[in-house]
């Protein structure tokens, strides 16, 4: 390995992720609006969804698997750690993840933060972990009848690519988004971790954010704040308002920023599964999502 790349792989190995905060959580709760609120910020930058972490994750994932083939006996192991020291792909790895980063992190000032938001990464938190030790997580959390009401919506629209076609299968990825971020998350220090609910957004926007600026470590006064939240309405959002969410590079070149398509922003309320899911919508999400539902706080003993 030449000498300069080998000192930028060095750096990047040591980088451990203090200038980037994730939003996690299960699709439908709200995370881009809290995304478009965050950016409103100077210091905040952000991106569409990169979904990085599934570029990144199943290499560290395939290494340990591969790794723990020597205990098995057989012939002695199989995959890249015939090759490699485990320091040495664990620095091949950070150089893959930190190039992959850089279109994020490049333009960052000292006192800016790059705020990543992909739901699906609610899967990849010991990853995210393991290799940026010091990043910071916000979960956004939701009702899980409301998040089953807007994906089956969505479903009928601009997202009948991925959503579900059952309130079942939406309250089944809610209880795993859910209980994946809530298990992997629950020894995080309050300085490194932050619960939002989607509700008390809804509720009391300038109180919460208010608490998520201290947790990210930004001076944001209240004027600011409520500009902020003005400019993010559902109606705003609507209307093809609010704080962009740039593009770059390929997509980059047909649109400098993220369009929402045609119904994105629904109702922007909650408890409207009462109006949205059928009898058979709630028994499926019931009994699918109850318990999760309870240790998240949602508690619901019949389902109408």
């Amino acid at each position: 390995m030449a000498v300069e790349a080998r000192t930028r792989a060095i750096e990047d190995h040591q980088y451990r992720g203090h200038n980037l905060v994730f939003i996690v959580g299960s699709s439908r709760s709200g995370t881009t609006w809290l995304q478009r609120l965050l950016a409103s910020h100077p210091s905040v930058q952000t991106g569409q969804e990169s979904y990085v972490f599934e570029y990144v994750a199943p290499a560290l994932r395939t290494w340990k698997g591969h790794r723990a083939t020597n205990r098995e006996g057989g012939r002695g192991g199989v995959g890249l750690p015939c090759y490699f020291y485990e320091d040495e792909f664990m620095m091949a790895l950070h150089e893959y993840m930190m190039r992959l980063f850089d279109p994020m992190l490049s333009r960052l000032q000292d006192s800016d933060v790059f705020l990543e938001k992909t739901p699906a990464h609610a899967r990849y938190i010991p990853e995210m972990l393991e290799l940026l030790p010091d990043c910071r997580i916000i979960h956004m959390l939701r009702d899980a009848r409301d998040v089953s009401a807007s994906m089956l919506a969505a479903r009928e629209s601009w997202g009948s690519v991925w959503a579900p076609r059952h309130a079942f299968r939406a309250a089944r990825k809610w209880t795993n988004d859910v209980r994946a971020v809530r298990q992997n998350t629950k020894h995080l220090p309050a300085s490194q971790f932050c619960e939002v609910r989607y509700e008390e957004l809804i509720e009391s926007p300038a109180i919460v954010l208010g608490e998520l600026a201290q947790f990210i470590g930004l001076e944001w006064d209240g004027s600011a704040i409520a500009e902020a939240i003005a400019n993010n309405s559902a109606e705003n959002i609507r209307a093809g308002g609010g704080t962009s969410i740039p593009l770059g590079g390929t997509f980059g070149t047909t649109s400098e920023t993220v369009k929402e398509p045609k119904d994105f922003v629904r109702k922007a309320r909650a408890n409207t599964w009462k109006e949205d899911l059928s009898r058979l919508d709630r028994l499926q999400v019931w009994l699918v999502a109850r318990r999760q539902m309870a240790e998240a706080g949602y508690q619901w003993r019949v389902p109408w």
